[in-house]
Order: structure tokens, then C-alpha cells, then sequence
């Protein structure tokens, strides 16, 4: 019985693990300095999947960690790459007409929703993400480098963090959801919490844990 016990328990930990590894969420928030800053992420996926990328700067909304972002930041674009750099989409933007929802609309600038929502099919394996002002699009791979970092290098593209769309003024703020991976870093920043899976792990360890000592004679 004890055998069997312990057997159990382990196996709900390996179940736990397994789905914290292989649909956690992350989120970051942070602020740009200049318009033609540059925050890179990377993260990890443990077997294929479609990971989802999801901004909140523009028009704002509760992120995956029950976080409410407020609205008024700059319209974001996204870089996606492989490990090597190698460009896995062309720039992930909110295009000339993006829809409400998902995205929310920022009263304050004509109710536009200008963050970004990706959803992407992945192979199994280590990525990074690039997170811009519009329109400091990637230029293809990584080392091609950005628009207005390297093409016309110039840090007030728009004039301090006006919104082009409207000609309203926007602020510095961004955030961003990584959502369907095992892990994901801020590079040069700290290792965010998943949203839900170690808690569910851990629950569930803790509880594997009860059944084998009641059991113990």
C-alpha cells in the first residue's frame, strides 16, 4: 500500500509539472525611456504548441496574472525570432484595422485598439521576442536590427510617445502576455511568475504528500 501511495504521488507531480511546462502564462510591464527603445524576451517551449502573444500598453485590461494594466501606452510591434535570430513571422503589429475584443480600446485616444494579439503555431524549442514602438519594425533576423535604431537611427521618432493615429499624446508604458509556454525571461529584467501552474503543482504535491503520510503505518 505504501508503494502504491507513493507511486500516486508522484505521479500527480509529474502530471502537475508536465502541464506547468507546457501551458504557463507569463507577463512582464515595464516603461520606455526613448521612442526607439528596444526590450527583448525569450522563452521556451517544451513540445509544440501555438503560443499567444498579447500587449496591454495601448488600450490596457487584466493580464494573466489578474493585473490590471491601465491604458494610454504607445502602439507596440513584436519580433519574433528562434534562437539563432532567425526571423519567425514578419513584424506582429495591430494593422490598419484591428478588432475589439480581444484587444480593449483606449477611451482617451477614439476607442482605437492598437495592441498586438498573436497567436503563432511553434515548434518545440527556444525563442525570443522583440518588443518596439510603431513603426520601429524589425527588419528581418535579429541582426538585421530595427527601422529606427539602425536603417534612420533616431530616438524621438515620434516626438515622445505621440500616438500617430489619433496625434494624441501616449506614455512610455508596455506590457506584455506570453502565453502557452514552459518559461520566459525579460532579458536584462526578472523571471515573472506563471500564472497558474506551479500553484497547481505545488497543490497538488502538497497533497500527494497528506496520502502518503496517513498511510504510513
Amino acid at each position: 500500500m505504501k508503494a502504491t501511495y507513493r507511486s500516486f504521488g508522484l505521479f500527480l507531480l509529474f502530471a502537475a509539472c508536465h502541464g506547468s511546462l507546457t501551458a504557463a502564462s507569463f507577463s512582464f510591464a515595464g516603461s520606455f525611456v526613448r521612442d526607439n527603445d528596444l526590450q527583448l524576451f525569450t522563452f521556451t517551449l517544451g513540445a509544440p504548441g501555438t503560443v499567444t502573444l498579447r500587449t496591454f500598453g495601448y488600450g490596457g485590461g487584466v493580464n494573466s496574472n489578474g493585473v490590471l494594466i491601465p491604458a494610454g501606452g504607445f502602439v507596440p510591434v513584436l519580433g519574433l525570432f528562434d534562437s539563432a535570430g532567425t526571423a519567425q513571422s514578419g513584424p506582429l503589429q495591430p494593422g490598419p484595422h484591428p478588432t475589439c475584443p480581444p484587444l480593449n480600446p483606449d477611451p482617451g485616444r477614439d476607442n482605437l485598439c492598437l495592441d498586438v494579439f498573436a497567436q503563432v503555431p511553434l515548434a518545440a524549442g527556444n525563442y525570443i521576442v522583440s518588443l518596439t514602438q510603431s513603426a520601429n519594425d524589425p527588419l528581418g533576423n535579429l541582426s538585421d536590427g530595427f527601422f529606427f535604431i539602425n536603417a534612420v537611427p533616431d530616438p524621438n521618432f515620434n516626438k515622445g510617445f505621440l500616438d500617430p493615429n489619433t496625434g494624441l499624446q501616449g506614455n512610455a508604458n508596455w506590457a506584455l502576455d506570453i502565453i502557452g509556454v514552459t518559461s520566459a525571461t525579460q532579458v536584462g529584467g526578472g523571471v515573472p511568475e506563471p500564472a497558474t501552474g506551479v500553484l497547481v503543482a505545488a497543490a497538488l504535491l502538497t497533497a500527494a504528500s497528506g496520502r502518503l503520510k496517513r498511510t504510513r503505518p
